[in-house]
C-alpha cells in the first residue's frame, strides 16, 4: 500500500493531516515537506490521524518526532489518533508513546485540547 497524505485546515492554529499506507524513508519527505509548509503557514497545532498508516520505520519515526518538535517550539502541539496494533508497538519499543499525546479518534484528540 502506498503512501498517501490529506492536509485539511481546521482553523487558523489547527491542522489535520490524515496518514495511510507505508510512511518509510522513500514517502518521509512527503510528510516533512508538508509539515513545513504547514507551521510556515502559522498552524502550530497538528493533529495526525494515523488510522490507516500501516507501517513506519525510522526515518518515518524521526519526521514526525521533528514535527512534534518543532510544534512545541512555538507554542503548539501535535497529536495522534487512531494509532493501529502495528503502529502503536512501535511507539511502544521506541518509549514515545510516553512522549506523544495519543487519542482513540480525531474526535477525542480535539476534546483534549
Amino acid at each position: 500500500m502506498d503512501f498517501q497524505l490529506s492536509e485539511k485546515n481546521l482553523s487558523d492554529r489547527i491542522a489535520l493531516l490524515t496518514l495511510t499506507g507505508r510512511l518509510t524513508a522513500a514517502t518521509a519527505p512527503q510528510l516533512r515537506d508538508a509539515i513545513k509548509r504547514l507551521v510556515d503557514d502559522r498552524h502550530i497545532e497538528l493533529l495526525f490521524d494515523i488510522s490507516g498508516l500501516v507501517f513506519l520505520d525510522s526515518s518515518g519515526l524521526a519526521v514526525i518526532v521533528s514535527g512534534l518538535k518543532t510544534t512545541r517550539e512555538l507554542g503548539g502541539w501535535l497529536k495522534l489518533a487512531g494509532i493501529t496494533p502495528q503502529v502503536s508497538e512501535i511507539f511502544k519499543l521506541t518509549r514515545l508513546d510516553r512522549v506523544f499525546n495519543v487519542y482513540p479518534s480525531v474526535e477525542d484528540a480535539l476534546k483534549g485540547q
